[in-house]
C-alpha cells in the first residue's frame, strides 16, 4: 500500500512540476532560497529544534482556538501540523500544504499513527497552494515564505483562501542578527518582510518578539484603495 501511494505521489509531482511556470531567481531585491529537499526531513523534527526556535511558545502565541480552520503552509512532515490539529480540536481543521509529495507521504504516516481526523493534506504547486477559497482563519508559514519561487502568485492565492478577518503569519529567521546560525538566503529582515507584504496588499496587524531566532509577524488584508 505504501509503495503504491509513493509511486502515485511521484507521478503527481512529475506531472505538476512539468506544468510549472519558470521561477525567478530573486524578488524585491532578495535572493530566493532553494527549497529544503524532502530527504532532509529529519532536520524538521530534530530534538534541539524546540530549544532553538521555541516552537511551543510560537504556537501558543498564534491564538489557536477550537473550531478554527487553519493552514500549515509548507507543512513538511508535520512538526507543527499535528500540534495545531490538537489545538483546533475535532470541530476545527488543519490544511497541511507541501509541494513535495514525499513530505505529504511522511505526514500521512504520522497522521495514521496518531489517529488524527482533522488534517487535510494537500500537494500544492509552486505557484498555487490549492486551498479552498475563503477557508482559513489563519495561514502559518514557518521558515517557508523565503523559499517560494513564485511569491506573488502564492500570496495572491493565500489571500483568496483567507476568511475576511483571517491572517497570514510569517515566522522567519532574523537577518538582522548575525548570531543566528542560518545561511543568509534563509533569513529575512523585518524591513524586507514588510516591503514584500505591503506591495502584495497585506498589512501588519501584530507581531511577537519573544522567539530566540525568528521574527513572528501577523498580516491581514489591507483595505482596498478607491
Amino acid at each position: 500500500m505504501r509503495l503504491r501511494l509513493f509511486f502515485a505521489c511521484f507521478l503527481l509531482a512529475t506531472l505538476s512540476l512539468a506544468q510549472q511556470p519558470s521561477a525567478p531567481g530573486e524578488y524585491q531585491g532578495r535572493v530566493i532560497a532553494q527549497t529544503m529537499h524532502w530527504q532532509g526531513a529529519a532536520w524538521l523534527v530534530r530534538h534541539k529544534r524546540e530549544r532553538e526556535e521555541a516552537a511551543t511558545t510560537m504556537r501558543a502565541n498564534l491564538g489557536l482556538k477550537p473550531g478554527m480552520a487553519v493552514c500549515d503552509m509548507g507543512s513538511g512532515n508535520g512538526y507543527h501540523t499535528l500540534p495545531m490539529a490538537e489545538a483546533v480540536g475535532d470541530t476545527g481543521k488543519v490544511y497541511a500544504v507541501d509541494v513535495q509529495p514525499e513530505m505529504i507521504l511522511m505526514l500521512n504516516e504520522r497522521i495514521a499513527a496518531k489517529g488524527v481526523k482533522n488534517i487535510v493534506p494537500i500537494v500544492g504547486a509552486l505557484d498555487n497552494p490549492k486551498l479552498p477559497e475563503a477557508s482559513c482563519d489563519m495561514i502559518l508559514l514557518v521558515d517557508v515564505y523565503h523559499e517560494f519561487s513564485h511569491p506573488e502568485a502564492m500570496l495572491t492565492a493565500m489571500k483568496k483562501a483567507l476568511k475576511p478577518e483571517g491572517v497570514i503569519v510569517l515566522v522567519e529567521f532574523r537577518a538582522e542578527d548575525d548570531s543566528v546560525p542560518i545561511k543568509p538566503e534563509h533569513k529575512m529582515s523585518k524591513a524586507q518582510i514588510l516591503k514584500e507584504m505591503e506591495v502584495n496588499g497585506l498589512k501588519l496587524v501584530r507581531e511577537f518578539e519573544g522567539l530566540p531566532w525568528q521574527h513572528m509577524m501577523f498580516f491581514g488584508l489591507a483595505p482596498q484603495k478607491p
